[in-house]
């Protein structure tokens, strides 16, 4: 118990991350959101929190090109706010996606899911204690952000062509 609470001081973004996939992933099967009131699932909301995603997408991968380009100025800042950002794109993800169903839609939040999945299970939460794991970790987490941005493109084109 005392590990746990130590974690979850150090990393006070990881209860928020779950507590996002879980409600997302409840809110898209159980489709929740068919029932709630029109202005919070109209096209307006969706186009709101979809340019808020994408804005939240371009900003996390602020952290990889600083990794690439080895600026290492305010390294620990980025690295706290991609986590914290990746929190709030996975909850405003949650507010965006409509439900589960088609399968191209079921592949993208599932993709989403499992970035945020792979985010809590970074090197202060698991501690790895050998190297390979943790590029295996980084090459998984990065290799799936970046087959997200083809989908989301896809995903944007196909949403605006049927409106």
């Amino acid at each position: 118990m005392r590990v746990l609470k130590a974690t979850l001081r150090r990393t006070p973004y990881v209860p928020l991350i779950l507590f996002a996939v879980v409600f997302a992933a409840v809110l898209l099967s159980s489709e929740l959101k068919s029932a709630l009131a029109s202005p919070l699932t109209g096209f307006v909301q969706q186009v709101v929190t979809g340019t808020l995603l994408l804005g939240l997408l371009g900003y996390q991968w602020m952290l990889f090109f600083k990794r690439v380009t080895k600026d290492n100025r305010n390294a620990r800042t980025v690295l706290v706010r991609h986590r914290w950002m990746g929190a709030a794109a996975t909850l405003l993800f949650a507010l965006h996606a409509v439900r589960f169903g088609h399968v191209w839609m079921s592949a993208l939040s599932a993709v989403v899911f499992l970035i945020a999945l792979t985010g809590v299970m970074n090197r202060e939460v698991l501690r790895y204690r050998s190297n390979a794991i943790y590029l295996i970790w980084l090459v998984t987490h990065i290799g799936l952000s970046a087959a997200l941005v083809p989908m989301v493109a896809v995903h944007i084109w196909v949403a605006l062509a049927y409106q």
